[in-house]
């Protein structure tokens, strides 16, 4: 019979030997023929057989949306050739594409796990991110963003303050290579700074939590603080605003690597980075 056929073919079948959603039902129609049928039983066993197939449909559904390359996929801005993360489309600031160790997916880790030896490896990452929903690729590309400005802003700070205190005091900066965090001030200068940051980080989320309790809000801005006393992007169109935010973080970017710079010309030559390259310090 019909049933007999199906049942020899997915037993005997090399390359269906493999392949349980053909075996599974072929069982179910042998055993249906031969003992009859149960509507309980019938239904029960049907549920069991898709389970799996609507969980591999998910699954598939979130790795086409992260991997497979679709009408949205664009050109990466940072390397000629590269392809950028289909969760980096552009739509934020100063955004190039630039994730090719998918650091994104570190955003589900919390920083002790991260710490205890729990980084994941390149492929789990990747996993990581195709098993995300589109709304919880946003929110980790939003937390790296905003960890990116507020790094950025630190830096730009940094990069100015590093080389005004040798001018103006001589040596070298005070830092964690070069020492004397500890000498005279500047244990108490760094306390007020943290205050500050954590009074700055304090009102910002204050803010969220009243405009999520009040309604639907518009996305706040990574970065966005409300700090505009002379009203520059309140007067600007929502382009205009984009570029200047743009702007922000290409320099903050450039001031990352300049302090970077700084640190590890100090630590390897001994001697204030003014007196190194003082065609930059007018000296």
């Amino acid at each position: 019979s019909l049933v007999v056929c199906v049942y020899m073919l997915s037993l005997a079948s090399p390359a269906a030997s493999g392949f349980a959603p053909l075996r599974g039902p072929a069982l179910l129609l042998t055993e249906l023929s031969t003992v009859g049928f149960d509507a309980r039983a019938y239904r029960a066993k049907m549920q069991k057989l898709s389970a799996p197939l609507r969980a591999a449909a998910r699954t598939a559904d979130r790795l086409a949306a992260t991997v497979c390359m679709s009408d949205t996929a664009r050109k990466a801005l940072w390397k000629p050739g590269a392809m950028a993360p289909s969760y980096l489309d552009g739509t934020l600031a100063g955004d190039a594409g630039f994730d090719p160790l998918t650091l994104t997916a570190l955003t589900s880790k919390s920083l002790p796990d991260l710490l205890t030896g729990g980084w994941p490896s390149q492929s789990q990452r990747e996993l990581i991110m195709a098993r995300m929903t589109p709304t919880e690729r946003r929110a980790a590309v939003a937390k790296m963003r905003e960890a990116e400005i507020r790094h950025a802003r630190l830096a730009m700070l940094a990069a100015a303050g590093w080389p005004l205190s040798e001018l103006l005091q001589g040596g070298r900066a005070p830092s964690v290579l070069n020492g004397g965090l500890g000498d005279g001030p500047v244990p108490f200068f760094l306390v007020l700074a943290a205050g500050a940051a954590a009074y700055v980080e304090y009102l910002s989320e204050e803010a969220a939590n009243q405009a999520s309790g009040l309604g639907p809000a518009a996305p706040r801005l990574a970065g966005d603080f409300g700090f505009d006393p002379l009203g520059v992007m309140a007067e600007e169109g929502a382009y205009r605003r984009k570029e200047l935010s743009a702007n922000e973080l290409f320099n903050g970017r450039l001031a990352m690597l300049a302090i970077t710079g700084f640190a590890a010309q100090e630590f390897l030559w001994g001697t204030p980075v003014v007196e190194q390259t003082p065609f930059f310090f007018g000296r």
